[in-house]
């Protein structure tokens, strides 16, 4: 009889020892799966053109029937203090740590995309260029991440001590972009080397002090955060 309950009270300990095992595994791959899906995030963005979503592996989305494109940034929580003319920069160009967007896709293939979507560059800034606005066409452009719930004009996700408001063109610079390397996808001034630039001032009131900008904490999110910029043509 002692036998018998001897072995029934060590069935049930086996039992009862496979059971928190199954639970600590199952707890184990949920924490797993939890933050596999956090670095995986990105922002709901799409186009109804070609269905892709903007990603780092897919960072460029262009929507022709919409006149959009869509870049994949993530934020750079150190302009949020210090003062930069650089509004997003491709993150591998020679300014890719000096913006407060910083992007996945390269200046080259933004140009290309702006250019497929029916936008005319303006190409009147040379790189000795002194208080001269960016001319080409008109953008709007704004910004949106998981949880913003919204598209936000991307003036509003800048600091501009001056409080001018934002006016981007498509200034080219195609030739400058590749040369130079620097990645400049949207300056915050009027650029001879950026794609695109802020026409509401002209070069070089950054580096004369005539203007100082930086991210807004108060609008974007926290450092690190997937953004996705969208530009319309006008």
């Amino acid at each position: 009889m002692k036998i018998q309950l001897s072995k029934v009270f060590k069935s049930k300990k086996v039992l009862l020892t496979a059971v928190l095992s199954v639970i600590f595994a199952a707890a184990l791959s949920g924490c797993g799966s939890s933050e596999s899906a956090k670095n995986t995030a990105t922002p709901p963005a799409s186009s109804s053109n070609s269905g892709a979503a903007v990603s780092q592996s897919n960072p460029i989305v262009i929507d022709k029937e919409a006149k959009t494109v869509k870049i994949y940034t993530e934020v750079n929580g150190k302009y949020f203090v210090e003062p930069t003319r650089h509004g997003v920069v491709f993150k591998d160009g020679s300014n890719g740590n000096k913006s407060v967007l910083k992007a996945w896709g390269n200046q080259n293939d933004f140009y290309n995309a702006l250019i497929a979507i029916g936008a005319k560059p303006g190409n009147n800034l040379k790189l000795d260029s002194v208080g001269v606005a960016v001319e080409g066409d008109s953008l709007d452009a704004s910004v949106t991440w998981a949880g913003a719930g919204k598209e936000i004009p991307f003036g509003d996700a800048i600091l501009d001590s001056t409080q001018k408001k934002f006016d981007i063109r498509f200034g080219g610079n195609q030739e400058n972009a590749k040369a130079k390397n620097t990645g400049c996808i949207l300056c915050l001034d009027s650029c001879p080397v950026g794609i695109t630039s802020n026409a509401a001032h002209p070069t070089k009131d950054f580096d004369n002090k005539v203007a100082e900008f930086r991210g807004n904490k108060d609008v974007l999110p926290a450092d690190g955060t997937p953004v996705v910029v969208t530009f319309k043509l006008k």
